[in-house]
């Protein structure tokens, strides 16, 4: 005979965080930020009523943290947490192959999530990770999840964001310099003689998103293009207005197109040929990261590297500092990260830019 439980037994087992959670209805990460503040240092950023029903549920299910709690907060389980926005992206899941590498040198395990760009999504994970005792996080934020990290960096877990930046918090931080890269990927397509240039890109409010179009903007504006500046945002996973926005532009006799990541770019590059035009006869392109479309087409493309080792080497390099030192003072780091141009070899050289 199956019995089903609606609710769990706390006399059978320890009561944990994520019990406190579910009981006063709020997150796991506000549940351990609250516990581990009861001082009273750091309840401003809580909802008084919201902290005192948290006291109260766990008052009530006689919660005591245990020794392996107190392990978890002290970074004796040796696991971190990587959130990643999509895994199946061949950028992030490079990086992920590294981070698990370095990390298995440091003696670590890695819990991987994605969260297909859902601030919902993150949300979950870090509570997942939060109640498997994790040390540390890595993070690609995504939009509206910005108070989320706020919350779990502000209990004292060590974070360090990647890719991407959480808008006026002190973080720790490796990321590219995107507004330099956005240039590079525009300059190279002036060089070709373009002037009507296009950047097709997400309607995402992520940092790297706005300053790679932020870079676009500066190189039309430094070419006295100002004027000409267009760029066309689409909801991430929706990309059907790309068959919309490639026809536009060859009507409107747009000689150049900068995709602005690896995925766009993937679906512009396949689109681009089902409507019988070629690159560069009818477009010249240039984006981020080489992708799978290159060969597919066989096109000439120029595109922006990422330094993808460095990414992942970098950032777990930063975290297990953080980690091991976690009791003393630490000044938040930034690390950013040098894009550069790589040029497909149909181009002539004498175009390439960028390079100092």
């Amino acid at each position: 005979m199956r019995i089903a439980f609606t609710r769990v037994d706390m006399r059978q087992r320890r009561v944990t965080i994520k019990d406190i959670a579910t009981e006063a209805g709020v997150s796991i990460a506000l549940v351990s930020f609250v516990m581990s503040n009861q001082d009273g240092k750091e309840t401003y950023r809580v909802n008084k009523e919201t902290a005192k029903r948290i006291l109260e549920v766990a008052e009530r299910l006689n919660y005591q943290p245990n020794n392996a709690a107190r392990a978890l907060r002290s970074g004796k389980t040796r696991t971190i947490g990587v959130i990643v926005s999509d895994i199946s992206n061949k950028f992030f899941a490079d990086i992920a192959r590294c981070i698990e590498d370095k990390a298995f040198k440091y003696k670590y395990t890695v819990l991987f999530g994605s969260t297909d760009e859902s601030a919902k999504k993150l949300e979950n994970l870090i509570d997942v990770f939060l109640d498997k005792g994790v040390d540390g996080l890595i993070i690609v934020p995504c939009d509206g999840a910005d108070e989320a990290i706020r919350l779990v960096a502000g209990q004292g877990l060590p974070v360090v964001l990647i890719d991407r930046e959480v808008t006026g918090a002190e973080l720790n931080s490796v990321i590219l310099n995107n507004v330099r890269a956005g240039t590079q990927a525009t300059e190279i397509l002036l060089s070709q003689g373009c002037r009507r240039i296009e950047m097709i890109s997400y309607s995402m409010r992520v940092s790297n998103i706005r300053e790679r179009e932020e870079g676009y903007r500066l190189a039309m504006e430094n070419a006295g293009l100002a004027t000409e500046c267009t760029i066309h945002r689409l909801r991430f996973g929706k990309l059907e207005r790309m068959t919309e926005i490639i026809r536009s532009a060859k009507e409107h006799g747009v000689e150049g197109l900068v995709f602005a990541t690896n995925t766009l770019s993937i679906a512009g590059l396949k689109e681009i040929p089902r409507n019988g035009l070629r690159i560069p006869e009818d477009f010249f392109v240039s984006t981020f990261d080489c992708n799978e479309a290159f060969e597919i087409t066989n096109t000439d493309i120029a595109y922006v590297q990422q330094p993808v080792e460095q990414f992942g080497s970098e950032a777990i390099d930063l975290l297990i500092r953080v980690i091991e030192q976690k009791e003393k003072p630490m000044i938040h780091t930034r690390i950013i990260l040098s894009p550069e141009l790589v040029v497909n070899r149909k181009i002539p050289a004498v175009f390439r830019v960028g390079e100092s």
